[in-house]
């Protein structure tokens, strides 16, 4: 098992992940841990560098933002590196967190629970 530290005092968990999408191509992103989401929310952006075509995605998602529920496209990811785990076939959401945002995109449940993630807030340790 695997810990990593946080910062107890911090409102947000931040981590960076590896995203891999078609072919080769991989990137890197700071996202927030929530566990409120229930999938991970990648920008367009990233998506389209990844060769992911989010536009032509059939599957929509419906989604609750600030501006009300919008419908956005899910992908699957080849994988993603987390806290040094390697999840395959990741489904994520495609959406644009606002401009000041602290993070890229957000890791959601499903991907937490792949990774048997346990998280301590008290002593601020996260487990793989």
């Amino acid at each position: 098992m695997s810990k990593f530290r946080f910062d107890t005092k911090v409102p947000v968990i931040i981590l960076t992940i590896l995203l891999e999408g078609q072919g080769s191509s991989k990137q890197k992103i700071k996202v927030a841990l929530d566990t409120g989401a229930t999938y991970t929310m990648i920008p367009w952006e990233i998506a389209e560098i990844l060769g992911l075509e989010p536009e032509l995605s059939k599957e929509r998602v419906e989604i609750i933002t600030a501006s009300g529920v919008e419908k956005a496209p899910l992908v699957t990811l080849k994988s993603i590196v987390v806290l040094g785990k390697r999840i395959e076939r990741v489904e994520a959401i495609v959406h644009d967190l606002p401009p000041k945002s602290y993070v890229d995109g957000l890791l959601g449940i499903k991907s937490l629970v792949e990774l048997k993630l346990k998280i301590d807030f008290e002593q601020g340790i996260l487990e793989v």
